[in-house]
């Protein structure tokens, strides 16, 4: 009975000796009754024990076991791919980025608010994101799109550069209040071409012709990006003017402002411009 435990052992001779002084352990039929006793008690110990050992046993694997694997901390893609993703402006809580990939080049994971993209210029890439999934994307030139705040990493699978301008916004959710009798869509129809609208972020494609004007509108906080440049004259509502010379590829972020504009060049101006429907913190 070396195998026994302590709790046994001791559980047996307690029945042995209770058996011995009352002399009914050389009784046969009393004998055969004590080993049946003894054999159940035996069993029961040796269960209950059993049951201790799995419910330690329960207990140590809970302890023990490995955590779901946690989101890695967001981080800023400048920060992440400074070589890739240079800041053009930034101010008002609205980020103008340039994005350059060449064939082959590739970003770590990287993150972003909400934002609106310009494609400049297209291309095919890949977009892995933090759950393993991959996603190939033929980016043409020229696409406008809105999109909710992401964790990715990126690589240009195809044979030509990617040039994307990022708008982003680092604002609350929620819109703001705007006069539709002085929306520049509705004003000026025929220059201002409404492209995306979600999320309280609106992105507009300006063209202005030589000598075509708009009449007065007003826009919320933006952010313009320059496609074609030219000369355009803005006049406030106050009435004070002022000529401004856009170049290609330049870019701005600017309050909320109520003008009129003139194309007083002599080349068409296109300009992509991103409006932010959305208080500041």
């Amino acid at each position: 009975m070396d195998y026994l435990t302590p709790a046994i052992k001791y559980s047996s001779a307690l029945i042995y000796h209770s058996l011995k002084k009352k002399k009914l352990f050389m009784n046969q039929k009393i004998n055969g009754r004590f080993v049946l006793a003894l054999g159940l008690v035996l069993s029961l110990i040796a269960c209950n024990q059993g049951d201790k050992k799995e419910e330690t046993k329960t207990t140590d694997t809970t302890a023990n076991a490995t955590p779901e694997t946690v989101q890695p901390t967001t981080q800023d893609a400048v920060k992440v791919a400074p070589d890739l993703y240079k800041v053009a402006n930034d101010s008002l809580g609205i980020r103008i980025l340039e994005a350059t990939y060449k064939p082959g080049d590739s970003s770590a994971l990287h993150s972003h608010p909400d934002y609106a993209i310009y494609v400049a210029e297209g291309g095919t890439a890949t977009f892995y994101g933090n759950d393993g999934s991959k996603m190939e994307s033929a980016m043409k030139t020229g696409t406008i799109l809105i999109k909710p705040a992401e964790l990715h990493s990126v690589k240009n699978t195809g044979k030509t550069t990617i040039k994307v301008i990022m708008f982003e916004v680092s604002r609350p959710m929620g819109t703001m209040p705007q006069d539709a009798a002085m929306d520049a869509t509705k004003v000026a129809a025929g220059l201002y071409t409404l492209k995306a609208d979600t999320m309280g972020i609106r992105v507009l494609q300006i063209l202005y012709k030589p000598g075509q004007a708009s009449a007065m509108h007003s826009h919320p906080d933006n952010a313009l990006y320059v496609i074609d440049g030219g000369k355009a004259e803005f006049t406030g509502k106050d009435g004070a003017k002022n000529t401004v010379e856009l170049k290609k590829g330049m870019t701005s972020v600017g309050g909320a402002e109520t003008h009129s504009v003139k194309n007083t060049g002599t080349t068409t101006m296109k300009a992509i411009l991103v409006e932010v429907n959305r208080a500041m913190k």
